[in-house]
């Protein structure tokens, strides 16, 4: 049981832990305030709220002859408001820095290179690391990085009583710096002030994980949030516990160090990791009944083969206790075919949702990483702390989301422990970033963030598109280690979206919205995967942004509205390859199949658009030779084969440079120019098609998909002001089937300079 007999107990009734000491070496010989750094206003008051401010409503500044403000003097006994600071000229009186420092914008360190020769300003050196020290290149596209400080007021527990926190940020010129850390903050540090509050950082203890600190977490939720937090949207009630809808379900006994089959009432963790490349131990049907003995992870037989992280989750669900751990390559049998393990998988969030805590391997590279902390002295916590000037003591407060680019881990669909940069943090419906270096153990906080709606659900709402266009986002990044697990792996989210929006998914595209989700953009370096048709996300390793809620609405009910009027195409399926079937990707449910000839995909009235003739829609038979078979469909109800067969207009347009600067990682920005040679549009090729390409310019066939935009309209009057263009795809052919090269935009009216033609495609 967690030992609490050294904590103390706020006035909500929360259980506070000690703060952990600070090293007196903290000063480091030598140091002084640069001349940019020492016009910063570093008054401490203006840093935190001194405990006889929150309680009195008092505004003033500390008095130095006031004894109760001993709490924000360091140990040095230095209690002056106008606090001296060594220079290179000897002491300056820091009195007259003016807080206005911050009145015109930004405070400009300087260029970055300038920045990292500053060892000896301990701001500059908190500043640098606070953005990624080490890992931020000096120059970005050509321009010099440089880094500036910003500052915002952090009401935090809704008093009134505002805290500083600086925010570092580096930039080149307009270029994005994707290797800084995402809207680090500085603070002041806990252990200077006398009173509790979350805008603080506070020391973490190096060793390892203070367990007794996450249990207090997880008691904070259930006591404060309580049944409101576990309540999933879409749902009526609470998800259903695995036991009662699914057969042999098993969990992992840590106290008996064996696996059990589960009843409705088991209380468990659940382990969410990447396999990667080690080698992890399966459950299969010659080996279950062996791991089903009390000490059958302990035995020399199964014991070296458990990988570490698998170990330490295990150690983890003990020390939080818990008695018991779901893993799903111990969970569920391996060597059985898909149908026996289906169901296991197409409940994956069910199996999430109704765990007590999830715990998250979000560092880990693969299952022998373990999960640092958990351990004693397996984790390298490099937690910056500086001492600005004898009365005052900044730390970097960090975002568990600067450890987890390229990581699914970005859901709180479900209670959290994730293990991530050195660190444990808390994350559930309410709680927004609980770790061991933040100060959250204060009920007016806890209560605040309910209230302010820090809630992993604000996405998940039943007429809002980013419940299915967020888990894409993050789960898109993720590097699988069996390429044909894309669909499995995604389960959980298509589960979610299911409950959510009653949407299947074709390939992992909703049919309901298929136009305007087929328009998704990369968001860093992309490869081909070859198991998946190329026109879905799922065809693509590396990230991809689908953006509708960016650029028109987040509401799908404006959403159906707009595909209505804004489509021509009608999608069909090639149920087989060996097959010259095909049926609608979607059916609207208009019963009236004469009436279906003045309706499109999506129901809306047909419109004339193109000075040809559209007429055609359905699809002529024909099979495919040669075809590639791509991995099941294993989430969609009536899976195809992944190839699309439809009729929509095609054009040639010319691809060479453009003169539009936007860049994305492993990609060239191209002009699509007309016959005119006038530059239409522009379009995103990746860097490995335009190298296999023959020398530019080049002749290309695209098709227009539908209207869209590319950035929302002024006052979000989407469909009323200008800004509609066609949506345009970039095809390279394969035989008798084309695949998915990129999606760019053209004006409308363009396609008249590529001599547009009304065509059959068949695309995988």
């Amino acid at each position: 049981m967690p030992d609490y007999s050294s904590w103390t107990t706020s006035p909500g009734g929360i259980k506070v832990p000690p703060l952990q000491p600070i090293s007196p070496s903290l000063v480091k010989p030598g140091d002084a305030l640069c001349d940019i750094c020492r016009t910063i206003d570093f008054k401490p008051a203006k840093f935190y709220v001194a405990k006889e401010q929150q309680d009195e409503g008092d505004s003033k500044e500390p008095d130095e002859n006031d004894d109760d403000n001993d709490s924000i003097a360091l140990s040095n006994g230095n209690r002056s408001n106008s606090p001296t600071w060594s220079t290179d000229e000897g002491e300056e009186d820091l009195s007259e820095a003016s807080s206005d420092s911050f009145a015109d914008g930004p405070i400009d360190l300087g260029n970055i290179v300038d920045v990292r020769s500053r060892t000896r300003c301990p701001f500059c050196r908190l500043a640098l690391a606070a953005v990624g020290g080490p890992r931020i290149p000096d120059m970005k596209n050509g321009e010099p990085v440089n880094l500036e400080i910003t500052i915002m007021e952090d009401d935090e527990a809704g008093r009134g009583k505002a805290a500083r926190v600086l925010m570092p940020s580096v930039s080149a010129g307009s270029a994005w710096v994707e290797e800084a850390a995402v809207f680090p903050e500085i603070v002041a540090l806990a252990n200077d002030s006398s009173a509790a509050s979350a805008s603080l950082v506070r020391p973490v203890r190096q060793e390892s994980i203070d367990f007794t600190m996450a249990s207090n977490w997880l008691s904070i939720c259930e006591t404060i949030h309580g049944d409101e937090c576990r309540k999933m949207p879409g749902l009526d009630g609470f998800p259903v516990h695995p036991a009662t809808i699914l057969d042999e379900f098993r969990l992992i006994d840590v106290e008996q160090s064996c696996i059990i089959r589960a009843t409705s009432d088991s209380k468990y963790t659940a382990l969410s990791y990447v396999w990667g490349q080690a080698t992890v131990l399966r459950a299969g049907r010659d080996n279950i009944e062996s791991l089903e003995k009390i000490g059958a992870f302990d035995s020399p037989e199964f014991r070296p083969q458990v990988p570490q992280t698998v170990k330490d989750a295990m150690q983890a669900t003990k020390e939080m206790g818990i008695r018991y751990l779901w893993v799903d390559a111990l969970c569920i049998i391996q060597d059985e075919g898909d149908s026996a393990k289906l169901p296991h998988i197409k409940n994956m969030n069910r199996i999430y949702e109704t765990a007590e805590l999830v715990i998250v391997a979000m560092s880990a590279r693969d299952a022998s990483s373990g999960l640092p902390g958990v351990r004693p002295w397996t984790r390298d916590v490099e937690q910056h702390i500086e001492q600005i000037t004898p009365q005052l003591r900044l730390g970097v407060r960090t975002a568990y989301g600067n450890d987890s680019i390229g990581s699914t881990y970005m859901t709180r669909g479900w209670t959290q422990l994730v293990f991530t940069g050195g660190q444990a943090v808390f994350l559930c419906k309410y709680a927004g970033n609980w770790s061991e270096d933040r100060v959250v153990e204060d009920a007016n906080f806890v209560l605040h963030e309910m209230l302010t709606g820090i809630d992993g659900g604000a996405f998940e709402g039943d007429d809002d598109i980013r419940s299915y266009e967020a888990p894409v986002q993050n789960y898109s990044t993720r590097v699988l280690s069996f390429q044909s697990d894309v669909y499995a792996a995604f389960a959980g989210a298509w589960q979610r979206m299911r409950d959510l929006l009653g949407i299947d998914l074709c390939h992992g595209i909703p049919p309901r919205y298929f136009d305007w989700c087929l328009l998704w953009d990369p968001l860093n370096k992309q490869t081909r995967r070859q198991g998946t048709p190329s026109w879905s996300w799922s065809g693509w390793e590396g990230g991809v942004f689908p953006r509708i809620w960016d650029w028109y609405s987040p509401k799908t009910r404006d959403i159906r509205n707009g595909l209505e009027v804004r489509t021509w195409i009608v999608w069909y399926h090639r149920t087989a390859h060996d097959s010259a079937e095909c049926r609608l990707v979607w059916d609207w449910g208009l019963e009236n199949e004469d009436a279906r000839e003045d309706r499109n995909f999506y129901g809306g009235e047909v419109q004339s658009r193109f000075s040809i003739d559209c007429s055609q829609t359905q699809p002529t038979e024909r099979t495919l030779t040669a075809a590639p078979t791509y991995y099941p469909d294993i989430l969609c109800d009536a899976p195809g084969s992944g190839f699309l067969q439809f009729w929509t207009v095609s054009v040639e347009f010319q691809l060479d440079k453009s003169d539009t600067e936007t860049w994305v990682d492993g990609h060239t920005c191209l002009g699509i120019f007309g016959s005119s040679g006038r530059e239409l549009g522009t379009i995103q090729v990746t860097d490995a098609w335009l190298a296999k390409s023959p020398g530019l310019p080049l002749k290309q066939e695209f098709i227009l998909l539908c209207e869209g935009r590319d950035e929302r309209a002024d006052g979000d009057d989407y469909d009323g002001e200008p800004g509609w263009k066609y949506k345009v795809m970039l095809l390279e052919w394969h035989g008798e089937y084309a695949e998915r090269v990129a999606v760019g935009s053209i004006g409308k009216g363009d396609e008249l300079e590529g001599s547009p033609t009304w065509k059959e495609i068949i695309l995988g």
